[in-house]
Protein backbone atom coordinates (compact mmCIF):
# COMPACT_ATOMS: atom_id res chain seq x y z
CA UNK A 1 0.00 0.00 0.00
CA UNK A 2 2.89 2.80 0.98
CA UNK A 3 4.37 1.64 -2.22
CA UNK A 4 1.06 2.53 -4.53
CA UNK A 5 0.72 5.85 -2.48
CA UNK A 6 4.56 7.05 -3.33
CA UNK A 7 4.21 5.93 -6.97
CA UNK A 8 0.60 8.17 -7.34
CA UNK A 9 2.71 11.56 -5.42
CA UNK A 10 5.13 10.89 -7.83
CA UNK A 11 2.79 10.78 -10.88
CA UNK A 12 0.97 14.02 -9.67
CA UNK A 13 4.36 15.70 -9.05
CA UNK A 14 5.46 14.85 -12.22
CA UNK A 15 2.16 16.25 -13.44
CA UNK A 16 2.40 19.66 -11.72
CA UNK A 17 6.04 19.87 -12.92
CA UNK A 18 5.07 19.62 -16.54
CA UNK A 19 1.65 21.62 -16.55
CA UNK A 20 4.39 23.86 -14.96
CA UNK A 21 6.81 24.21 -17.45
CA UNK A 22 3.99 23.93 -20.58
CA UNK A 23 2.97 26.86 -18.88
CA UNK A 24 5.88 28.96 -18.82
CA UNK A 25 6.84 27.84 -22.33
CA UNK A 26 3.10 29.03 -23.34
CA UNK A 27 3.13 32.33 -21.53
CA UNK A 28 6.51 33.18 -23.24
CA UNK A 29 5.35 31.93 -26.81
CA UNK A 30 2.37 34.58 -26.03
CA UNK A 31 5.29 37.33 -24.85
CA UNK A 32 3.40 37.38 -21.97
CA UNK A 33 6.80 37.12 -19.72
CA UNK A 34 8.57 40.08 -19.72
CA UNK A 35 12.22 39.69 -20.77
CA UNK A 36 14.80 41.31 -18.35
CA UNK A 37 15.21 45.45 -18.77
CA UNK A 38 18.44 46.53 -19.47
CA UNK A 39 20.21 47.43 -16.32
CA UNK A 40 19.84 51.54 -15.16
CA UNK A 41 23.19 52.94 -15.32
CA UNK A 42 23.23 54.08 -11.86
CA UNK A 43 26.37 52.94 -11.08
CA UNK A 44 29.62 55.41 -12.04
CA UNK A 45 31.96 54.08 -14.74
CA UNK A 46 34.54 52.40 -14.04
CA UNK A 47 37.81 55.07 -14.67
CA UNK A 48 41.33 54.44 -15.59
CA UNK A 49 43.73 57.32 -16.28
CA UNK A 50 44.87 57.55 -19.77
CA UNK A 51 46.56 54.82 -21.81
CA UNK A 52 50.33 56.16 -20.86
CA UNK A 53 49.38 56.40 -17.58
CA UNK A 54 47.80 53.37 -16.95
CA UNK A 55 49.89 50.59 -15.16
CA UNK A 56 49.39 47.29 -13.22
CA UNK A 57 48.21 48.68 -9.72
CA UNK A 58 45.27 50.78 -11.48
CA UNK A 59 44.16 47.10 -13.19
CA UNK A 60 44.25 46.00 -9.28
CA UNK A 61 41.93 48.33 -7.68
CA UNK A 62 39.65 47.81 -10.32
CA UNK A 63 36.52 46.76 -9.22
CA UNK A 64 32.80 46.26 -10.93
CA UNK A 65 29.46 45.99 -9.46
CA UNK A 66 27.68 42.46 -9.25
CA UNK A 67 24.54 42.27 -11.08
CA UNK A 68 21.96 39.60 -12.21
CA UNK A 69 22.99 39.54 -16.14
CA UNK A 70 26.83 40.30 -15.32
CA UNK A 71 30.12 38.81 -16.68
CA UNK A 72 31.10 35.66 -15.13
CA UNK A 73 33.16 37.06 -12.52
CA UNK A 74 36.26 34.23 -13.08
CA UNK A 75 37.09 35.12 -16.65
CA UNK A 76 37.01 38.77 -15.64
CA UNK A 77 39.37 38.12 -13.29
CA UNK A 78 41.75 35.98 -15.23
CA UNK A 79 41.80 38.66 -17.55
CA UNK A 80 42.43 41.28 -15.15
CA UNK A 81 45.21 38.94 -13.86
CA UNK A 82 46.55 38.66 -17.13
CA UNK A 83 46.73 42.75 -17.73
CA UNK A 84 48.09 43.16 -14.68
CA UNK A 85 50.98 40.84 -15.62
CA UNK A 86 50.88 42.22 -18.70
CA UNK A 87 51.48 45.87 -17.80
CA UNK A 88 53.87 44.94 -14.91
CA UNK A 89 55.87 43.56 -17.39
CA UNK A 90 56.05 46.47 -19.72
CA UNK A 91 56.60 48.89 -16.71
CA UNK A 92 59.53 46.96 -15.49
CA UNK A 93 60.90 47.09 -19.26
CA UNK A 94 60.36 50.61 -19.72
CA UNK A 95 62.60 50.99 -16.76
CA UNK A 96 64.90 49.16 -17.77
CA UNK A 97 65.37 50.83 -20.89
CA UNK A 98 65.57 54.14 -19.51
CA UNK A 99 67.87 53.76 -17.21
CA UNK A 100 70.05 52.18 -20.03
CA UNK A 101 69.28 55.24 -21.76
CA UNK A 102 70.83 57.29 -18.89
CA UNK A 103 74.03 55.40 -18.16
CA UNK A 104 74.39 55.62 -22.28
CA UNK A 105 74.14 59.68 -22.10
CA UNK A 106 75.97 59.54 -18.82
CA UNK A 107 79.00 57.39 -20.58
CA UNK A 108 78.57 59.68 -23.58
CA UNK A 109 78.52 62.91 -21.25
CA UNK A 110 81.86 61.33 -19.56
CA UNK A 111 83.48 60.51 -22.71
CA UNK A 112 83.21 63.44 -24.71
CA UNK A 113 85.74 65.86 -24.89
CA UNK A 114 85.91 68.92 -23.07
Amino acid sequence: MGDAILMIEILVLGVLVIGFLALIIIRGDQRLVKPLAEPLPTLPPVLLPDADEISAHDIQDIRFAVGLRGYRTDQVDQVLDRLTTALSERDQEIAALRSAVEDARHQANESAPK
